[in-house]
């Protein structure tokens, strides 16, 4: 008989006391290098996209929130962000060729391997971006990311794609 109470208070507490988590990207980023100086004299050289979004011409427009639902208190403390690729470009554009930092970052210099600031190139496995703590019912944190390319002197012309994966996930 007490199994079957504590049964029910688990349930109840997870059927009335939840956090709604949510995630919103606004744009598909695109490198077209036909648009730009291609190849260059120095190597690497990086490129901010030359499709993103209209909010941040440098990348996408990103947005991490929290709502409270029900009438008791949050069942999560904390959300975090992280970010992956799905594989590479190409057999020679490889998927760590592509880097993301917070909205701002300086374009990096060309010749730098890896590129200086807060730069991390992307890989098959997450990377936690950011923590954010959840305090009260409801909060929405704006956290543009900006994108560069890394061109390489044994990239070959290509027209492919990858994707970027992105989990919020709260305990």
């Amino acid at each position: 008989m007490i199994r079957g109470y504590l049964i029910l208070l688990l349930l109840a507490s997870f059927l009335f006391s939840r956090t709604r988590i949510s995630v919103y990207l606004d744009a598909n980023v695109e490198f077209d290098l036909s648009l730009v100086l291609y190849p260059t004299i120095v190597f690497p050289t990086y490129y901010f996209p030359t499709s993103a979004s209209a909010v941040n011409p440098q990348g996408i427009r990103l947005e991490v929130g929290y709502q409270r639902l029900g009438p008791g208190g949050h069942t999560i403390s904390n959300l975090y962000l992280s970010t992956r690729g799905r594989g590479n470009f190409s057999a020679t554009v490889t998927l760590d060729q592509l880097y993301f930092a917070p909205n701002g970052e300086a374009l990096p210099a060309p010749g730098n391997d890896p590129p200086d600031g807060n730069w991390r190139a992307y890989s098959t496995l997450y990377q936690q971006i950011e923590q954010f703590q959840v305090v009260g019912n409801a909060q929405t944190f704006n956290r543009p990311q900006d994108f560069v390319f890394q061109s390489e002197t044994d990239d070959e012309p290509t027209n492919s794609r990858t994707t970027l994966y992105y989990r919020v996930f709260g305990l």
